[in-house]
């Protein structure tokens, strides 16, 4: 029964080290161009990542780690177009083992968010979705 438990509290730790927070989830995205999309997730990573620790990407996608001892935290920032709306969302994954990790997520969300809503309005997803076919 020990061993029950102390397998169930290491997946629960592990798994309290991982997550994401999407614009697209809590229903908003922001009317930018791709180009300033692929700018801002670029720039909050790079602002907040080693660049000796940054990750292969795409024009829409950065990614970079922190490291400490044993544990690592990657991070990545998505822009997902949402063509109807000429807008992006944006997304903050993480992953790993770094106990400050789901913190400094959010606080890589926060600051998107922040740089996103001085480049472009804020749009609604349901906003132009009531009428239906």
């Amino acid at each position: 029964m020990k061993s029950l438990f102390s397998l169930l509290l290491a997946c629960t730790l592990l798994n309290a080290c991982s997550g994401t927070h999407s614009t697209i989830k809590e229903g908003y995205a922001y009317q930018v161009t791709e180009d300033q999309a692929a700018v801002l997730v670029d720039s909050v990573i790079r602002s907040n990542i080693a660049n000796d620790r940054m990750l292969p990407g795409s024009k829409l996608v950065a990614s970079g780690y922190d490291r400490s001892i044993i544990d690592t935290q990657t991070y990545t920032a998505t822009a997902i177009a949402v063509p109807r709306l000429s807008a992006f969302g944006f997304e903050i994954q993480h992953k790993g083992t770094m106990f400050n990790g789901p913190a400094k997520a959010k606080r890589l969300y926060r600051i998107l968010n922040e740089r996103a809503v001085l480049a472009a309005p804020r749009v609604l997803l349901n906003a132009s979705s009531s009428s239906h076919h």
